[in-house]
């Protein structure tokens, strides 16, 4: 099992379409024992920088990041020493817009530069890419008094295929999200996909895996 948490805001505002902010990440991977145990094997860190511009339709976004790897308590064993073998640091560009005017299929895509590796498992440059169909797609909205509106909730079923679906490249995922958002409680997805790729632990250094997963992501505003 995995458990991701992690926060990014932009912290200032560069006119009306851009903006610059801090991010950081960790995922976590438990075992499933019994009586409700769930020690921790591995924990992965990330943190960086963004810049985001673009007009609201075609959008930007240059980040610098850096990503590290550790074994923890829930290990049977924890090498002395450095609990790190593995981390990364890479700078990124990745360009979303909308294809057709009904903008039911969004593309992303990028490139991306890996300036120094501990156990180096990736190729320097690397050109991750997202394409994703939104195929069903239902808004609500309640209003109150002189039309005012009070409340809105939107939902979309996406099918997508990706090449950055991990935090290794290269990585390949397939499968289905469904996506509600609310106002004033932000937006929760619910995944099914297949993933083929490195393992999401970097200590791990690359080993490959074929999984089906179901998946539970939760933003806030």
């Amino acid at each position: 099992m995995w458990l991701q948490m992690g926060f990014g805001r932009p912290i200032l505002q560069v006119g009306t379409r851009a903006g610059l902010g801090l991010e950081g990440e960790a995922w976590s991977r438990l075992r499933l024992l019994s009586d409700f145990r769930f020690p921790v094997e591995t924990v992965d860190y990330f943190f960086g920088a963004f810049l985001l511009w673009g007009d609201g339709i075609s959008n930007w976004r240059a980040r610098i990041s850096h990503i590290s790897s550790h074994d923890v308590d829930g290990k049977d064993t924890v090498v002395a020493g450095s609990s790190s073998k593995y981390s990364r640091e890479f700078v990124e560009a990745m360009w979303q817009t909308p294809l057709w005017i009904d903008h039911n299929f969004l593309l992303t895509i990028g490139i991306r530069s890996y300036f120094h590796q501990v156990t180096k498992i990736e190729p320097w440059i690397a050109a991750p890419a997202d394409l994703t169909w939104c195929f069903f797609r239902n808004s609500t909205r309640e209003a109150g008094e002189q039309g005012r509106l009070l409340s809105w909730t939107r939902r979309t079923l996406n099918l997508f295929v990706s090449s950055d679906s991990g935090p290794v490249f290269p990585s390949l995922a397939t499968g289905f999200r469904f996506e509600q958002s609310a106002e004033h409680l932000g937006t929760s997805d619910l995944i099914c996909y297949y993933y083929y790729g490195a393992s999401w632990a970097g200590t791990d250094a690359g080993a490959k895996v074929s999984q089906l997963k179901l998946q539970l992501d939760v933003r806030g505003l």
